[in-house]
């Protein structure tokens, strides 16, 4: 692991981690879990920007022109690799996936520069099913957008999450690429020192 992943694993196990004996949180899909990670408490933290912009766009193809996500999650990643890219040999244009198509103007699923014919990288900031990266893929691909590679910050390792995202990308001749797991972040727990306020 590179000092700059050692960086972002730290500020996500200190911002983004918790976990309190007998508590269970709910998560999106309805179900509870002993835990509960909150990237967007990372995702927007100064300290972590520049951090996840750097790691982010080191992991694109080469034929990525723009990065995007479902709104609201992978939004700031989107913009940190945006930002970081605008002074690399590689810049990249950011996107965003809504949750429902726009009722006027252009009516499209997406907000942002990318336009049909892209190459594209889909990301996220945590997965637990899959599901908000399969569907934001699918939405790409009915604006026309070729997806090359899903990233996602951390992985629940929950649910097949993976497997499922894998399998819905190789259809479409993509793969899939996590930065950290569930794992990693337990691992780095018991040293963590929490935020008091």
């Amino acid at each position: 692991m590179t000092q700059d992943e050692e960086a972002l694993l730290r500020l996500l196990v200190r911002l983004s981690y918790f976990r309190e004996p007998g508590k269970q949180f709910r998560l999106a899909s309805g179900r509870t879990s002993d835990y509960y990670i909150e990237c967007a408490l990372t995702t927007t933290n100064p300290a972590a920007i520049p951090l996840i912009g750097a790691l982010v766009h080191a992991r694109l193809p080469t034929a990525a022109v723009a990065i995007g996500g479902p709104t609201m999650g992978a939004d700031p990643i989107a913009a940190a690799v945006a930002f970081h890219s605008a002074g690399t040999a590689h810049p990249v244009a950011w996107f965003s996936v809504r949750k429902a198509a726009k009722e006027h103007g252009a009516t499209r699923w997406l907000e942002g520069s990318a336009k049909a014919g892209d190459a594209v990288v889909v990301v996220e900031d945590v997965i637990t099913s899959g599901g908000s990266v399969i569907e934001a893929v699918r939405k790409c691909h009915a604006e026309g957008l070729r997806v090359l590679r899903a990233l996602v910050l951390v992985d629940r390792e929950e649910d097949g999450g993976r497997a499922r995202v894998e399998k819905a990308l190789g259809e479409v001749g993509a793969d899939f690429e996590a930065l950290f797991t569930r794992g990693q972040l337990e691992r780095a727990w018991p040293g963590a020192d929490r935020l008091t306020n």
